[in-house]
This record gives structure tokens, C-alpha cells and sequence, in this order.
């Protein structure tokens, strides 16, 4: 009997679920549900549609060709429920019939939605969420209007940074207001958010922290946005706000079917063969708790990256595979118009909460060598355990290879190497391409004088 494999949701962990459970099993009746009019978008890159970078919304709009793997694909279409006796699927299509399909494997990836706090005014108009290829669309149109000159990012991590930027670019003055007392918070340290914050204040950004929005205010359209905090109210003239305040995991129906969900991070519990509490059903992505490999530790991931590799190891094992998946060190980046921002591990203030002991370092360095034109420094704050030098993390600034060194540590945390080990590895060298001594080896150098001096200070 041909297996029948169900796939809910169409984004990286899903695209990547249908495509790995193919290549592991060709003659699988796969179909995929999704509730996107089309096939699948690249949402990253949605910022470089509000800056113009690229030309329009049809840039990141992807047909995939399901039809050519022999793939069933049902757009806007929402799964209502699922009879885990049956093993039967109840979708609703936006028009037409409600139908039911049987399976007999089951894969969740069901992502996340835009947490949108109860402000007053949210719902006026030129207020955005970003979530959508065709929310991009919109908050584009809205900021070519001439008359829109004033606006606000409401949300100071990745995407905030991204669209502040974008807009900024635009020529339109921004105003950055995040309610926590650093940008990025919880994923970069406090003094290295100092760091992007001045950096994002060199492009015009205007940075507002440890405020919170208190009121969206206008009759049809925004007008201004009222923010502060329990001793202070300021309002600021604005007509676009963008609200970058973050995402929750879509859980509905995986509650509704009784998988189990993480209490603390209310995202679907799964092992490392992205196997939910129910056999017979998969889950990957945005949706779920996974294994953070240097705390060993739930946590959530939501990056498009971790999503692809959970979802290609779901695909394979509900295509009768044995794939594993690890964990993630949450390497990411953000890119600006002028600099990027990268991270890869835990900072020195998680690593305290963990009460692991750690050596840290912070360098700016050139990527090339000084006589070269094109030479341009790199800030790196390398994390390291004090015992033994152990990689911990990786916070990175500059306008180039943020994401080559944000790699490396990656590598570095996956295979346990040490700031030791780092200075043995033969970086190529070249004065077009990269220092003689390569900042990551400088920087480790510099860890590793740290926990030799402690060490000969606690043998005297």
C-alpha cells in the first residue's frame, strides 16, 4: 500500500518536509496543505521589499513545482481538525467544499503568527504587522507615499532592526521603540547592544529603550504614537508604525489534537527525530521546542534555518527514514544597509544564568590587511568556559564576513572545539580576501591569554 504522507503548512520546515520525504521515498502520496494563495515566499528577505533592494513583492514569491515531484499542494486552505483514529485530515478551502484526507504519516509545521500587544489604535490604518509576502507589499506602498516622512518600528530585534533600516534608506526619519533596556534583548549581551545601537544611530535611527508603546493615535490613519514608561509619557508625530514585536508558535491545532506542549515556551514538544508525543505524527519549525546544544536545554529556535534541517529530518523519517536532529545554536544575522549583526551560541549574561564560568574577548580587527583599500574592521566578542577555553558563543559587528565568523563558531560549537583548537586551524590568507592573522584567531589568542594568566595566578 502507497504511504500517505499529510504535510500542514508550506513554509521552510514544511517546503523542506515534502521535498526530503520524496527523495527518501518516491512513490509516497504527499500533499501539503497551506493557507498562503501561493505556493511559497522567502520571508527574510521581506525588508529588502519595503527598502526597494528588490524590485517588488513577485521577487520573493517562489511557484516550487510540486507537480514535477509529484506533489500535492492545496492552497488557502486550513486544516480544521484531525481524527488521529481515522487518521483522517479536514481541510476548508477558502472557496469550494470542505474535503477530508486520509494519511498515514502526519507532519506539523504550522509556523508562528505576529504577537501583537493590546495597544490602543493597533488596528488603524498604516499600521503594519510583517508576516506575509503580502504584508511587505502593503507597508512598500504605504511608505512610497510622499507624504509619509515620520515613522515608527515598534520591536528593536532582528526584523525591527531589518525594517528600520530599510525605511531609513528610504530617506523617511525612523523611530526605533523597544519596551526592554537594550535592543536584541535576550539574544546579544547589554554592552554589545551598545554597540548596535550607536551603529544604528551613525545611519539616523533615532533608538528608543525601556519604553513601551502606550497609544496608536489618529482618527482613520495614524498620527502619532504615544510611548514611556511608568514616570514618562512622550508622543512622537508618525504616519506608518511597524509592529516587530515578535512571534508566538501556532499551537491551535496542536492542542486541539492533545499533542504535548511545552508549558514554558507553549510550542509543541518533539525528540530528536522530530517525533510529537503522538505516534504517527511529525512536527517542525516555528511550532516547536527544540534542543539548544550548548545548554542542552529546550528552547526555541523560530529561524528559518533550524526550520529547514527540522523539517528535512521529519520529512525523512515520515518517509520511513531514521534522521536526527541535534539541536541548534542559534546563529543568525541581521543585516542594515551599512553593517550586520551575528550571533551564534549564548552570551556571557545567559552563561551566568546557567552558572557556567566563562572567559570572554572583545576585538575590532581588519578583515584585510591595513595597506589595503579595501580594508574594514570587524568587532568580535568571543565566549569561552574558563576552565578548558570551550566555544561558547560568537557576537559579531561589521560590514562584511559578520556571517563567515558567526559560521565558524557555529562549526566550532558543533564539534566542541576550544579558542585552543581555534588557533591551530590553517585560515587561508590572501591580502585581496583576509588578514594574515584572522580576527577570530586574534580573538582567541586573547581568550586564551586570559585563562593562562588565571591559571598561573592560581598555581602561585
Amino acid at each position: 500500500m502507497t504511504e500517505k504522507i499529510v504535510i500542514i503548512g508550506n513554509g521552510p520546515a514544511g517546503l523542506s518536509a515534502a521535498g526530503a520525504a520524496r527523495i527518501k521515498n518516491r512513490v509516497a502520496d504527499i500533499t501539503v496543505i497551506d493557507t498562503k494563495a501561493y505556493d511559497t515566499f522567502h520571508p527574510c528577505a521581506m525588508p529588502f521589499v519595503i527598502g526597494g533592494y528588490l524590485p517588488s513583492v513577485d521577487s520573493i514569491i517562489e511557484n516550487i513545482r510540486y507537480e514535477m515531484m509529484k506533489i500535492k499542494l492545496h492552497k488557502s486552505s486550513v486544516v480544521e481538525d484531525v481524527d488521529l483514529k481515522e487518521k483522517i485530515v479536514k481541510v476548508k478551502p477558502e472557496t469550494g467544499e470542505e474535503f477530508t484526507l486520509e494519511y498515514d504519516k502526519l507532519i506539523l509545521c504550522t509556523g508562528s503568527s505576529v504577537f501583537v500587544p493590546p495597544i490602543p489604535g493597533r488596528n488603524l490604518g498604516n499600521v503594519f504587522r510583517l508576516k506575509f509576502a503580502e504584508d511587505a507589499d502593503a507597508i512598500k506602498k504605504a511608505a512610497d507615499n510622499k507624504d509619509v516622512k515620520n515613522t515608527v518600528v515598534v520591536g528593536g530585534s532582528a526584523i525591527g532592526i531589518e525594517v528600520a533600516s530599510e525605511l531609513a534608506h528610504l530617506g523617511k526619519k525612523v523611530t526605533i521603540i523597544e519596551m526592554q533596556p537594550q535592543l536584541m534583548p535576550f539574544k546579544i549581551s547589554k554592552g554589545f547592544a551598545v554597540t548596535v545601537k550607536k551603529n544604528l544611530e551613525g545611519t539616523g535611527i533615532i533608538v528608543e529603550t525601556g519604553v513601551l508603546v502606550k497609544e496608536i493615535i489618529g482618527k482613520d490613519a495614524v498620527q502619532s504614537v504615544k510611548f514611556g514608561n511608568d514616570s514618562l509619557d512622550e508622543a512622537i508625530d508618525t504616519e506608518l508604525v511597524v509592529l516587530a514585536t515578535g512571534v508566538r508558535a501556532n499551537i491551535e491545532l496542536a492542542s486541539k489534537i492533545d499533542l504535548k506542549i511545552s508549558e514554558k515556551y507553549r510550542a509543541i514538544e518533539v525528540n530528536d527525530k522530530m517525533e510529537t508525543s503522538i505516534n504517527g505524527v511529525y512536527a517542525a519549525g516555528d511550532c516547536i521546542v527544540t534542543n539548544n546544544l550548548i545548554t542542552n536545554s529546550a528552547n526555541l529556535a523560530q529561524l528559518a534555518g533550524p526550520a529547514t534541517r527540522q523539517g528535512r529530518v521529519a520529512g525523512i523519517n515520515a518517509a520511513g527514514g531514521n534522521a536526527s536532529y541535534p539541536g541548534n545554536v542559534n546563529s543568525f544575522i541581521v543585516s542594515s544597509r551599512t553593517f550586520y549583526i551575528g550571533l551564534a551560541g549564548i552570551n556571557e549574561e545567559h552563561a551566568k544564568e546557567l552558572e557556567i564560568e566563562t572567559v570572554t574577548a572583545k576585538l575590532s580587527a581588519p578583515i584585510r590587511p591595513h595597506y589595503m583599500p579595501t580594508s574594514k574592521d570587524i568587532t568580535l566578542k568571543l565566549i569561552a568556559k574558563a576552565d578548558d577555553g570551550k566555544i561558547l558563543g560568537l557576537e559579531a559587528i561589521g560590514e562584511e564576513k559578520v556571517d563567515v565568523n558567526v559560521n565558524y563558531i557555529a562549526m566550532a560549537i558543533h564539534t566542541g572545539l576550544t579558542a585552543y583548537d581555534l588557533m591551530d586551524i590553517d585560515f587561508c590568507y590572501a591580502p585581496a580576501v583576509s588578514e594574515t592573522i584572522y580576527p577570530l584567531v586574534k580573538v582567541a589568542d586573547s581568550i586564551i591569554r586570559k585563562i593562562e594568566r588565571k591559571k598561573a595566578k592560581a598555581q602561585k
